[in-house]
């Protein structure tokens, strides 16, 4: 059965960022090598959840959460193109980070930049970051676009002043073709 709209859009998400080869946490690993860095200071994110934002009720951390908004009509007609509107909420306890609130805010800044590198990867052919891999295996060939639109860093200021748990929420379009 194929999967249409939401539903795609969401799993072809979960797909790309958990992919072993090119999904977030290889990216944080490349990172951290790069900067010489444990994963005391930048952990990988521990949990995934879709659908749901678990968010401060997950069990594990740092988590991800895939999340589905909404989605448009068809953007040109007969084109068979909707565009789904998701939010990726990445949360962050301060006891996940080595340091002060500093080092938590620094981490949240570097799991920034590792989203947005994956997603505007161009190599290698057929695991495009755009293209959130191809669609992957639920969405294959119909991930026209995926862009991300805006991120924010995210606090709850009624526990902030004895804990620096944050959350960077992600925001992002993707354009999905109909399976036809």
């Amino acid at each position: 059965m194929a999967y249409y709209g939401a539903e795609a859009a969401v799993e072809a998400v979960s797909e790309f960022l958990q992919d072993g080869s090119y999904g977030i946490n290889a990216e944080l690993a490349t990172m951290r090598s790069a900067l010489s860095l444990s994963t005391s200071k930048l952990p990988n994110i521990a949990s995934f959840d879709k659908y749901f934002p678990k968010e401060m009720q997950a069990r594990s951390f740092p988590n991800c959460s895939i999340i589905y908004l909404s989605d448009t009509g068809e953007q040109v007609a007969n084109s068979r193109m909707i565009d789904v509107d998701i939010d990726i909420h990445i949360t962050v306890l301060d006891m996940n980070v080595d340091g002060a609130a500093e080092d938590v805010g620094l981490a949240m800044c570097r799991y920034r930049d590792a989203m947005t590198k994956i997603f505007l990867r161009r190599l290698p052919n057929g695991k495009q970051g755009w293209t959130l891999n191809n669609g992957g295996t639920v969405a294959t060939g119909r991930v026209i676009r995926a862009t991300i639109d805006q991120n924010t860093l995210a606090f709850d200021p009624n526990i902030q002043a004895s804990t620096p748990n944050m959350m960077l929420r992600t925001n992002i379009n993707v354009r999905l073709q109909e399976d036809y």
